[in-house]
């Protein structure tokens, strides 16, 4: 379809268009966006209509490609850089060798380490992918932080206890 950076480029009413979506936003090689190449994307995206009106055939997919390497590199609401271990594109290869870990571990301080791990990891990762329109505390932060860290290290304590 034709760029229109006000609507998605997939249909999200079908499973198929939310697929291709996440696909596309969790691809590792966004990874290899630098910060000042996702400004540059975004700048890109921002003369939208310039750009459709006086570029060659193939420029929608060039912005849908500028808008994917912004969107997977800079908050959209505060246009600041994503830590790459904590962009969506760095999810997989990031929480992946946590998640291994996590598994192959064979002593229970060894298991709520790495749970420890994976969670402070899913905390950072919807930390700098929040809604950052609304405002929330430090403290709400702090607490959320520790009901996740705290409920995930129960469950693997107590199943850890309970097979052993």
């Amino acid at each position: 379809p034709a760029f229109d950076p006000r609507r998605e480029r997939f249909d999200q009413s079908t499973f198929g268009g939310r697929f291709s979506k996440m696909i596309l936003a969790c691809d590792p090689a966004l990874l290899l966006t630098s910060n000042d190449a996702a400004r540059a994307a975004r700048a890109l995206v921002d003369d939208w209509e310039g750009q459709l009106a006086a570029g060659p055939p193939g420029t929608s997919r060039r912005l849908y490609e500028a808008q994917r390497a912004a969107s997977a590199a800079l908050h959209p609401d505060t246009g600041e850089a994503i830590p790459r271990p904590f962009r969506m594109s760095g999810y997989v290869p990031y929480n992946g060798p946590i998640c291994v870990a996590m598994v192959a571990s064979t002593s229970t301080p060894a298991l709520l380490f790495w749970s420890w791990v994976n969670q402070t990891q899913n905390a950072l990762v919807n930390y700098y992918n929040r809604n950052a329109s609304s405002e929330m505390t430090n403290e709400t932060f702090a607490k959320s932080y520790a009901a996740a860290v705290g409920s995930a290290l129960a469950v693997a304590f107590g199943l850890a206890t309970a097979i052993q």
